[in-house]
C-alpha cells in the first residue's frame, strides 16, 4: 500500500472507532503504528519483530517476546517462520497481532511521557479485551 493510501486507511479507522466506540475494539495509537510500521522512532520489521517462530529465530539479538511465539502448520508438526510468509519483507507487513505485540513488548519506552504510557495501556487494553483477557 503506498504512504497515501495508509494514511486514508487510518482515517478511516480513526473514524470507525469514534462513531462506533461501544462496538469497535481498537486504539487510535494502534491505528498510528501499523499504518506508519514507526513506534518510538523506530521500524517495524524483521529485527524488530516479537512474532517470529522462536525454534526458527536466528536474530542476535533477539527481540523480546510475550510468549514463546510458533506459527503451526495445519499438520501441527511443521512451525512457519510467522504468520504471514515466510519469504515476505517484514518492513511491509501489517500483521495486526505482531504490530500489538511490537508495542505490548515495549512498556518501559513508553513511560516517558503520560501520553506514550496512556497509548501502550490503551493497546494493552485492546489485547485483553480482543482474547477476553477482561470483560468488554
Amino acid at each position: 500500500m503506498a504512504r497515501g493510501e495508509l494514511k486514508d486507511l487510518r482515517y478511516e479507522m480513526d473514524e470507525m472507532l469514534d462513531k462506533y466506540s461501544q462496538t469497535v475494539i481498537s486504539s487510535k495509537y494502534y491505528h498510528e503504528i501499523i499504518t506508519t510500521g514507526k513506534m518510538m522512532g523506530r521500524t517495524f520489521g524483521w529485527n524488530e519483530c516479537p512474532s517470529v517462530t522462536e525454534s526458527l529465530d536466528n536474530r542476535t539479538p533477539r527481540p523480546r517476546r510475550l510468549i514463546n511465539f510458533s506459527r503451526w502448520a495445519s499438520d501441527l508438526k511443521t512451525v512457519h517462520r510467522c504468520c504471514t510468509s515466510a519469504t515476505r519483507d517484514c518492513s511491509t507487513c501489517k500483521d495486526g497481532a505482531a504490530h500489538m505485540s511490537w508495542i505490548m513488548v515495549n512498556k518501559r519506552e513508553h513511560m516517558r511521557s503520560t501520553k506514550d504510557l496512556q497509548g501502550w495501556i490503551e493497546v494493552y487494553e485492546m489485547f485483553a479485551k480482543l482474547y477476553h483477557f477482561i470483560p468488554w
